[in-house]
């Protein structure tokens, strides 16, 4: 964890020096937390123990698999019907829907591991439930999941080369997951920070210890960190009048928005537009925003947003946890970072 540290802290560094962070982050003097999460591993395993001490042997490994054949039953939007997919072939293809395979392979490890551990978690609720299926996806626009055949088509011949970094990752973490409480984390994950995540009981009023605000101030240099959006008065109102039937807007537009309240990282946390109370998340749900960490200015009939980061905000940054790989950290380090009062566990039987 110390590596993790001084990787964030060196990190930290270079980029106040960059004008970049001065916009970004302002006040974040936050110190990096050390991250309580432990890590358990498989007694039964007779593997030699890398520096990190949490990958089996590719044999023990793939004996695990044969055991545990456990598979996801999804609802594609697409076809609308039910697929039922192999672990390891949803997380190939929902790997390839979030990331590119260049980038550093202990960040493809650390997203492999986040993302089974989340659909699993999925997965678990609705068999409590005893859904039809576990979750949804859409194929054909590459959300949640893709087939081989899809990733064939649009990476041609460099498909065997981008399959096997990402199906060579998937095999190495493929018996690990997240844990708390000898239960599966909701961990959740985005494309870039604001410079500082957001904890989940900010936007959603649920405590979650290991969705916490983390600093990840190398986020902040990342290309479209920042991103402005012009809407026209009239856009804006009727996106708020389909969502929100009794909406007024105000008769002066420079007023419409008002009692705008935010974190100490720039996400707008409430605000008022006309007669309606919304939290920043819903109205950047509502007029496509990159994230609800942005600024407004309204001006000749038109508002003006200038967004920070993209995506949720919530728990790993896969900006940011690239940067932690090319520093040298493992794809623990970075899960460990980004999921605090958490087990990274190599023993845990999803269902």
């Amino acid at each position: 964890m110390k590596n993790v540290i001084l990787s964030v802290i060196m990190m930290t560094l270079l980029i106040a020096l960059a004008p970049l962070i001065s916009l970004a982050v302002g006040n974040n003097k936050n110190e990096i937390r050390q991250s309580n999460a432990t890590i358990s591993y498989d007694k039964k395993s007779t593997s030699e123990k890398s520096d990190n001490k949490a990958m089996l042997d590719d044999k023990s490994k793939n004996e695990a698999n044969k055991k545990n054949d456990y598979s996801f039953k999804i609802y594609d939007k697409a076809t609308k019907k039910i697929i039922t997919v192999s672990d390891f072939e949803f997380c190939c293809g929902a790997l390839a829907t979030e990331i590119e395979p260049d980038i550093p392979n202990e960040a493809i490890k650390a997203q492999a591991v986040a993302i089974h551990t989340y659909y699993s978690y999925l997965r678990s609720n609705s068999r409590a439930e005893n859904k039809d299926y576990d979750f949804e996806c859409n194929t054909k626009i590459w959300e949640t999941y893709v087939n081989q055949d899809e990733l064939k088509e649009k990476w041609g011949e460099t498909f065997d080369d981008s399959y096997r970094a990402i199906s060579d990752a998937v095999k190495a973490v493929s018996s690990v997951f997240v844990i708390h409480n000898n239960s599966l984390c909701m961990t959740k994950y985005f494309e870039i920070s604001c410079g500082n995540t957001n904890s989940y009981k900010e936007i959603y009023g649920i405590d979650i210890p290991y969705l916490v605000s983390i600093p990840s101030p190398f986020d902040t240099v990342a290309n479209n960190y920042k991103t402005k959006k012009v809407l026209t008065e009239t856009e804006v109102n009727n996106a708020i009048k389909a969502k929100f039937a009794n909406y007024k807007p105000d008769d002066e537009a420079n007023k419409n928005i008002s009692d705008i309240t935010k974190n100490d990282y720039g996400t707008v946390l409430n605000l008022r537009l006309g007669n309606i109370k919304l939290t920043g998340k819903e109205l950047a749900d509502i007029l496509d925003l990159r994230s609800s960490a942005f600024e407004v200015a309204i001006s000749n009939d038109s508002y003006t947003f200038i967004t920070y980061g993209y995506g949720e905000n919530i728990g790993m940054s896969q900006f940011g946890a690239c940067k932690m790989a090319e520093q040298g950290n493992s794809y623990i380090e970075i899960l460990q970072y980004y999921y605090p009062n958490t087990e990274i566990s190599e023993s845990y039987k999803p269902i």
